[in-house]
C-alpha cells in the first residue's frame, strides 16, 4: 500500500493527513494561513505522494513547497483534474474542490449515497447519489451567523456557540444563540428530509469543524448522522489513485 499525504486548505484552518491506502496514518491542523507547516508530517510519515485540495490562494506557491521538499509526485485537485465520477453542476469551473473531495470520499467509503454536510466557516450540503454528485446549497457557518448579527446591526452582541440553548430564547444572547444554532440545525433537517424523500438508503455524514457540535442537536430530532472528519482527504486520495 502506498502512503498518500492530503492536504485540504479551508477557510479558516488547513488539515494535513497521511493515509496508508485508505486507512489515516497521522493528521495535523494550523491555520489556513501556515499550510507550509503540515510539510514535516508527510516527510516523518514517509509519504510516497501527495495530493491538495484549497479554497484560498495559496495553490501555486504551496504546490511548488510540496514539489521541492518531498520529491514525490503531488496533484494538485482542481475543476479539470478527472474524477472516477460524474458531476452533475451547471457551472462545474466554480464547484468548489473541498466539495469535489468530500464527494470523492462519499463514493470510497458510503457507496456513493450521502447527503453530506461540511459545517465549517461555510455550511456546503451536498447530495451524492447513484455514483454522481448532484448539486448542493450553502449557507454561512455557524461564527459567520453570530458575526455577521454583531456586525450588521447596532446593538446586537456577539455570542458564542455554546452555552445555554433552550428551545426558545428568553434573553437577547440565548434568542440570538438559538436562532443561529437551532437555525442551522433545521436547515440541516430540512435538507435531508427533502432528498430522503427521493432517495431512500441515503445517509446523513458530516464532517467539518462543527459536525460534532451539530450532531447531537441532529440526533434530537431523531435523525441519524454520521461523522467523518477524514471524508476530504479520504476523497483526495481516491483522485489521487485514479489519476495515478
Amino acid at each position: 500500500m502506498s502512503r498518500i499525504f492530503t492536504v485540504d486548505i479551508g477557510n479558516t484552518a488547513a488539515k494535513g493527513t497521511v493515509f496508508d491506502g485508505y486507512s489515516p496514518l497521522a493528521t495535523k491542523v494550523v491555520d489556513n494561513d501556515d499550510p507550509d507547516a503540515l510539510v514535516s508530517l508527510a516527510r516523518e510519515q514517509e509519504a510516497d505522494g501527495a495530493v491538495f485540495c484549497s479554497v484560498g490562494g495559496r495553490d501555486e506557491q504551496f504546490g511548488g513547497r510540496l514539489r521541492a521538499e518531498l520529491d514525490i509526485p503531488v496533484l494538485q485537485l482542481t475543476n479539470l483534474t478527472p474524477l472516477p465520477f460524474e458531476i452533475v453542476y451547471s457551472t462545474p469551473t466554480t464547484l468548489g474542490v473541498d466539495r469535489i473531495a468530500a464527494a470523492a470520499g462519499v463514493m470510497q467509503r458510503y457507496a456513493g449515497n450521502a447527503f453530506v454536510v461540511d459545517a465549517g466557516t461555510a455550511v456546503t450540503a451536498d447530495v451524492v447519489a447513484d455514483g454522481k454528485f448532484l448539486g448542493g446549497n450553502i449557507s454561512p457557518g455557524l461564527r459567520l451567523r453570530f458575526r455577521s448579527l454583531n456586525a450588521f446591526t447596532a446593538k446586537l452582541p456577539r455570542v458564542r456557540p455554546d452555552g445555554e440553548l433552550p428551545e426558545w430564547g428568553h434573553d437577547t444572547e440565548t434568542a440570538i444563540r438559538c436562532g443561529a444554532v437551532r437555525g442551522l440545525v433545521a436547515e440541516i433537517a430540512a435538507g435531508y428530509a427533502d432528498v430522503k424523500n427521493k432517495y431512500k438508503d441515503i445517509k446523513l455524514v458530516m464532517t467539518g469543524g462543527d459536525a460534532d457540535f451539530l450532531k447531537p442537536l441532529l440526533e434530537e430530532r431523531g435523525l441519524e448522522c454520521s461523522i467523518d472528519h477524514d471524508l476530504v482527504g479520504l476523497g483526495l486520495v481516491s483522485i489521487y489513485n485514479y489519476n495515478r
